[in-house]
């Protein structure tokens, strides 16, 4: 009995260690732009703030590069020839004596090497001692600079918000970065924060961990890189967009656009060029894209509309589902079904689980189903070659007046019905069915194994309104 309380309270103190570990830990170990940090200081309890100021004159198209930690950053365009600093210095000390002796030691370090403002805190020499090591405090800087300039920012653990500058060179983490009226390129990394790109003139290059990104009015090509976070984009040029375990939506793409995700839906609209969508665990959507389109998705539904060129579906455990395509048509998808309306360049499917549905259609179609039915409606009269073939499931086929082809049709077991005026047999037997309309022409192939074929006459109200 002794042995055993002896032994829950090592278990215990154990625990209790590994807590008290663990928040050590937490509280000082950080994880920026720069890899792995030892946080000093404390930051918690009383704080108060600083503020100073410096104005560094700089040469005509000098280039600013700003680094900092713990605390945000902003920039913006002021007047030429000089750079502006703002300094607001925040210290966690007991008191404002303490504070005030300690903030005094804080200041400002901007060195013009070359054509480069280098600006900064000396934040380094401070926790380098012994005692800086003890407090805690934030440098937060506001520049103002000269219209049209370069910027460079490396910030940890604070906000950063650059605009009106001629370029952006910005990494940040443990809050949100923010650019806005940038005249040409532009690069952003960012973690655990979210991301805003806001008028980019040249091309954008972004990756972002843990948080969510909304690019607008990028001019330039776009690429994006992103886990465990939304991703937003509108009005941008060519666009490539990498992400993991958020959604993605994209709108008003000027050129051609490319999505990799993972582990989330996409939905992309008015893509002026082709369209490759691919992904998994989630619904994919694409509308309005001004070539080609190539969806590939698992285990989600496929949706795509009003294609200028043709369409290649492929996915798994969902449904496609298609409308006003304008060129050729490819669909294979395994556990789903597909609808489509308005094919005007034909169609090959494969599918199972589900029945397969094509409504208002014209060219070649060649449809094989397992596990489903096969409906098929052309848009006028039928004129091009068709091969469908379902198995534990119909196979129905209408047909509009005018057509010409020639049929062959089974269903084994099951039975041929055949009622279309003017379609004349010339050959019927058990479960096969052979004939002509309008004198013969291309070939139609019907085929249902445990499942029977029925052909018909395209209703009035299909004919009207295909």
């Amino acid at each position: 009995m002794k042995a055993s309380k002896i032994g829950l309270l090592i278990l215990v103190l154990g625990f209790g260690g590994a807590i008290e570990t663990a928040w050590s830990v937490r509280r000082n170990i950080g994880f920026g732009p720069q890899g792995c940090r030892v946080l000093a200081g404390r930051f918690y309890g009383p704080s108060f703030t600083f503020d100073a100021d410096r104005t560094q004159p700089v040469p005509a198209g000098a280039a600013i590069e700003v680094v900092n930690a713990f605390g945000g950053v902003t920039v913006r365009a002021g007047e030429p020839g000089q750079v502006r600093i703002a300094l607001r210095k925040v210290v966690f000390r007991p008191t404002e004596e303490q504070a005030r002796a300690f903030a005094d030691e804080v200041r400002i370090d901007a060195t013009l090497d070359g054509n480069v403002l280098r600006v900064g805190t000396n934040r380094d020499e401070l926790e380098n001692r012994s005692e800086g090591r003890e407090v805690g405090f934030e440098t937060h800087l506001e520049l103002t600079v000269p219209p049209a300039t370069a910027v460079t920012v490396r910030n940890e653990h604070g906000r950063v918000e650059v605009a009106d500058a001629a370029s952006a060179d910005v990494t940040g983490s443990f809050d949100a970065v923010r650019v806005e009226r940038i005249a040409g390129a532009a690069r952003l990394q960012s973690r655990h924060g979210d991301v805003l790109a806001d008028g980019v003139g040249g091309d954008l290059s972004l990756v972002a961990r843990h948080g969510r990104v909304e690019l607008q009015d990028v001019k330039g090509r776009a690429t994006v890189d992103s886990e465990h976070g939304d991703v937003s984009a509108a009005r941008t040029g060519p666009l490539v967009i990498r992400a993991s375990f958020g959604d993605v939506g994209v709108e008003g793409v000027r050129g051609d656009l490319e999505v990799h995700s993972q582990h989330g839906p996409v939905t992309a609209r008015d893509v002026s060029g082709a369209a490759t969508i691919e992904g998994s665990f989630g619904d994919a959507r694409v509308e309005k894209v001004g070539a080609d389109a190539r969806v590939q998705f698992s285990h989600g539904g496929i949706d795509a509309e009003d294609v200028v060129g043709g369409v290649s579906a492929e996915g798994s455990f969902g449904d496609v589902t298609l409308a006003r395509v304008g060129g050729p048509v490819q669909v294979k998808v395994v556990h789903g079904g597909v609808k489509a309306r308005a094919l005007e360049k034909g169609a090959r499917v494969e599918a199972s689980g589900e029945d397969v549905v094509i409504d208002s259609f014209r060219g070649e179609v060649r449809v094989e189903v397992e596990r489903g039915g096969v409906g098929l409606v052309p848009a006028g009269a039928l004129t091009d070659p068709v091969w469908a073939s379902a198995s534990h499931g119909a196979v129905r086929l209408e047909v509009p007046a005018g057509s010409r082809f020639v049929l062959d049709a089974a269903a084994q077991p099951g039975e041929v019905a055949v009622d279309v005026p003017g379609l004349v047999l010339t050959s019927t037997t058990a479960g096969v069915t052979k004939g002509e309309m309008g004198g013969g022409g291309a070939s139609v192939h019907l085929q249902a194994r445990h499942g029977d074929v029925r052909v018909q006459a395209a209703t009035a109200a299909t004919a009207k309104n295909p």
